[in-house]
């Protein structure tokens, strides 16, 4: 797949990979996405689509799947984000969703309602300069911030706590796609810095068994998402030397002694993917370690 920000998103026609990172985003957050550029994105190319709009055979066949699947109810998991997926093959004027109000959560219900049931009037957006999208609803100084509660206090409860496993994923995968949304980037920074601390609180001994739930997947988004290219504020940078001390032999650390794995994987969430190597990692990492390593971090991030 060729690579796509969220801002080149609706200059670049970049429906297709809108709808599949739609499909691949986690129920938990989706009415976040719905309020961020993502969805700022989604609904222009919406707007855009008119009857005689032409799709591929594939996105067709998309089309027709994802309408095969909704028929089993709203209710069911995951339809939301399948409805919200085929909204981008849906020209406004094809598709009415029986009682929305009652059948859609209420988050998506304005968006809906502004593209299918108010007409297109005033949203069709020119592709050379696509303007913002004009919500319906009135004008708000910023959008409320979800809440996602008190902070874990220890690794094992934030590898236990679903929507912070899903807001790191989110944010992970929102940097990745649009590195310039300087919002994503703050709150992503922040993160890393609130799990760091708690990989360093961790007990070595309990890092195997906690890496084979989900956590692992959340990390290594992080560790693949790219954030570590970003000039270093002085909390972070702090925090990189301390851990690259640990690893370093020549300051008493290096693998093999106590929280060397708390630090490397720290450490990775601070080095570029392909910047730091690990001779004879074979030897060095552990068995749940080293495919992580060699597959996400030990290769340069493509360009």
């Amino acid at each position: 797949m060729n690579a796509w920000t969220v801002s080149s998103a609706v200059a670049g026609n970049r429906r297709d990979e809108l709808a599949q990172f739609w499909l691949a985003a986690p129920d938990d957050i989706l009415e976040n996405l719905w309020h961020s550029p993502v969805g700022d994105a989604t609904r222009q190319l919406v707007a855009q689509l008119t009857p005689s709009t032409y799709f591929t055979p594939a996105q067709v066949e998309l089309r027709n799947r994802l309408g095969r699947e909704l028929e089993a109810g709203l209710q069911q998991p995951g339809a939301v984000k399948r409805m919200i997926a085929n909204f981008l093959f849906s020209p406004p004027g094809q598709m009415r969703i029986a009682n929305a109000q009652a059948n859609l959560p209420g988050w998506l219900v304005p968006g809906y309602a502004a593209l299918y049931e108010q007409g297109q009037s005033g949203f069709i957006q020119q592709p050379a300069q696509p303007a913002p999208f004009a919500a319906p609803a009135p004008a708000q100084p910023s959008m409320p911030r979800p809440d996602f509660g008190t902070f874990p206090n220890s690794l094992q409860e934030f590898a236990s706590n679903r929507i912070q496993l899903n807001r790191l994923l989110g944010l992970s995968n929102l940097y990745y796609i649009d590195p310039e949304d300087q919002e994503i980037l703050q709150e992503l920074r922040q993160l890393r810095l609130q799990l760091s601390q708690l990989i360093l609180d961790c007990p070595e001994q309990q890092l195997e068994g906690l890496f084979s739930t989900d956590l692992a997947d959340r990390y290594w988004a992080l560790v693949r998402s790219g954030v570590q290219k970003e000039a270093l504020q002085p909390a972070e940078d702090q925090l990189k030397n301390a851990v690259t001390t640990k690893l370093s032999p020549s300051n008493g650390g290096g693998f093999g002694t106590p929280g060397a794995m708390n630090a490397f994987l720290v450490a990775m969430a601070f080095y570029e993917p392909g910047s730091m190597q690990v001779e004879g990692a074979e030897h060095k990492l552990p068995a749940w370690l080293l495919p992580g390593y060699r597959e996400v971090f030990a290769q340069a991030l493509p360009a």
